[in-house]
């Protein structure tokens, strides 16, 4: 899933879950229906690059033309674009131009208050950028009312419900940063390899040579010494290889006595003795 996608419907309310809705819903209904929408803050102006707004399409359609002069400062400003906080995307709506955009949690590096601003920090790079060539620049949004979703009356900074756990006291600033970060903490981000899952147990990429046992042109060097004779590299398990160490293992962990004769290789004298043998008991067994 790319990290910033452009938005192919209009959000309206009925689009979502309100919140408070979906609050007294059965744990069992949790994951049925539309996203749950935290929260709801029309008619902010929003601040970013004027090079990041160029260069991604789905934050041009906010804004097609932009001020000269605010364009030579480094930032743009677009006017009239609706926020809307929901369980899945953080989505950016145009109502001058209805265009329209929806960013992934997980590119949202850093979430603070600036001023009377809630500022975003994002990456849109892919996760194969490397390093050095990673995309970091900050977004700005400027809200002076926010909704909840339940009903359009439903209020601003300064009467909200309890909702997302503001209280009467907070503004329209303080209740976006709180929505984006409750969804922030509902879209974790996904572990690299290396590092453990919720299982607690180490997540690999299954893409990497070698990593589904198999011996292929990509990873032969890896069961090769220098002398071109195969190894087996330290901490690699193959298909049956643990089960049938421990098959023949005793309960201390120590390898089993072979049976008498293992390892032993017969004469031809002592094989035709045995098929001599055979070949009389057949016979006086008719």
């Amino acid at each position: 899933m790319a990290a910033l996608e452009a938005l192919d419907f209009v959000p309206t309310v009925d689009k979502f879950t309100p919140l408070s809705q979906h609050q007294e819903q059965t744990p069992g209904t949790f994951f049925d229906g539309p996203p749950v929408l935290h929260l709801h803050a029309p008619n902010t102006h929003i601040t970013l690059p004027h090079a990041s707004h160029q260069k991604h399409q789905p934050l041009k359609s906010l804004a097609e033309n932009v001020n000269a002069d605010a364009a030579q400062e480094g930032n743009v400003r677009l006017e009239d674009v609706d926020v809307w906080v929901t369980s899945k995307h953080l989505i950016l709506h145009s109502t001058n131009s209805n265009g329209g955009c929806r960013i992934t949690y997980p590119a949202i590096t850093i979430t603070a208050i600036d001023g009377d601003a809630v500022l975003l920090e994002l990456n849109l790079s892919d996760a194969d950028t490397a390093d050095d060539d990673i995309e970091y620049f900050q977004l700005k949004i400027f809200a002076t009312a926010v909704q909840y979703g339940a009903s359009d009356a439903q209020a601003t900074a300064g009467s909200s419900n309890g909702t997302n756990g503001t209280t009467s006291d907070n503004d329209a600033t303080t209740a976006l940063y709180k929505a984006i970060a409750d969804c922030q903490e509902l879209n974790p981000d996904p572990p690299m390899p290396g590092e453990e899952g919720e299982d607690g147990e180490p997540v690999f990429d299954e893409t990497a040579p070698g990593a589904t046992g198999w011996i292929t042109s990509e990873n032969m060097d890896q069961f090769m010494d220098a002398d071109g004779n195969f190894r087996m590299p330290e901490g690699v398990t193959f298909i049956g290889g643990e089960s049938e160490e421990q098959e023949g293992a005793t309960t201390e962990g120590v390898q089993a006595p072979l049976g008498e004769g293992a390892g032993r290789t017969r004469t031809a004298a002592e094989a035709g003795v045995e098929r001599e043998d055979e070949n009389k008991w057949r016979a006086t067994g008719d």
